[in-house]
């Protein structure tokens, strides 16, 4: 038995279906971690008044293990309302790391002719 109690994947033991997104009232998801390691955000593509927007399959965060690093793609598209793991800290796989509020990002040039 090891001092480390922390559990542990190996990427050839993760699947497609394992990423475990879990669907919730209201159009919003909540997605997991599809392995174990170290959580780190990536910095947002798409910043609308301060309010990240992801695409279906972007990249939001990656997971870092022993050298290997596996990305964590949005499911769907919308907003990022909140994470639950701060940059930089241990996951395990499944744990909830995002909450995400399904629907189409604002068009920013529509909203800059609004304004004026």
């Amino acid at each position: 038995m090891t001092d480390d109690a922390t559990p542990t994947a190996h990427l050839d033991e993760v699947h497609d279906e394992s990423f475990g997104e879990s669907v919730w009232l209201g159009g919003v998801r909540m997605v997991v971690s599809p392995s174990a390691g170290r959580l780190r955000h990536l910095p947002p593509e798409h910043l609308i008044d301060g309010i990240e927007w992801v695409t279906a399959g972007q990249p939001f965060a990656v997971v870092e293990q022993a050298g290997r690093v596996t990305e964590i793609k949005s499911p769907v598209e919308g907003k990022v309302t909140g994470f639950m793991v701060r940059d930089g800290e241990p996951v395990v796989v499944g744990q909830p790391v995002v909450w995400l509020e399904m629907g189409k990002r604002p068009d920013q040039d529509a909203r800059r002719s609004a304004r004026r």
